[in-house]
């Protein structure tokens, strides 16, 4: 996918780029309803510890990249955020139980990325996405990833599909932030007593001031392990 958007930025703005893409207020209200039950469900079985709301705009264009422990960080980060956002998703969520979680996950603003060709309708969607007033967020790390390489281990990684998507969606400005404990709600005794910590540290946007992919994804990787230091668990967890 990476790859693709690198092929995109080359070619320049995709056609039918320059407006946002419409959303229904039926996929509004069924976002809305669904985050509200999920804020509920998370104050009451865990403790939530959320740093930095204010560095929040109000809205859009803007880019949120945040690494990813687990499946639950979409739910979790989506809970606490101040928006309803734009997600990117990958393909096969969609084909979960014969095609039948494709309107769900459409509702929840969610765009299929096929990772295993070059996705050019997907470009053209994040495109549209990132000039748009809804926030985007992405996953810089490309998949779940709580080892050394996390952006919470010994040695960070990041891939270059963050700053690819900032190049074609114009440069918006860039929200970075950390999450950690989600991958305790994989354990079901955790969702009985143990009440265990989760976290989301949201950093001051920035904007790039590099065309280059390799600069700007090491800013943007900066901007992350900044935000380490305001986690009370500093961990993959």
């Amino acid at each position: 996918m990476s790859a693709t958007l690198q092929q995109a930025n080359r070619a320049g703005k995709p056609s039918g780029a320059s407006g946002a893409p419409v959303v229904s207020r039926r996929d509004d209200l069924v976002y809305g309803v669904f985050r509200a039950l999920l804020i509920a469900l998370f104050r009451v079985f865990f403790r939530v510890r959320v740093v930095g709301r204010a560095n929040c705009p109000k809205r859009g264009p803007l880019l949120v990249v945040c690494n990813h422990l687990s499946e639950w960080d979409p739910p979790f980060f989506g809970s606490f955020l101040p928006w309803q956002v734009h997600w990117l998703a990958k393909a096969e969520l969609f084909a979960l139980l014969g095609g039948r979680m494709n309107g769900f996950f459409r509702m929840l603003h969610c765009v299929p990325v096929d990772r295993n060709r070059a996705d050019f309708s997907a470009v053209k969607e994040i495109a549209r996405l990132l000039r748009g007033r809804r926030p985007v967020v992405v996953f810089a790390e490309g998949g779940t990833r709580s080892d050394e390489t996390s952006l919470l281990g010994a040695a960070p990684a990041l891939k270059e599909g963050a700053a690819s998507m900032a190049f074609l969606g114009g440069t918006p400005p860039i929200l970075p932030c950390l999450l950690t404990g989600t991958l305790a709600l994989h354990d079901w005794r955790n969702w009985l007593l143990r009440r265990p910590l989760l976290e989301v540290v949201i950093g001051e946007p920035f904007t790039l001031d590099t065309r280059d992919r390799f600069e700007a994804t090491r800013l943007i990787l900066d901007r992350l392990l900044a935000l380490k230091p305001l986690l009370e668990q500093p961990k993959p967890c």
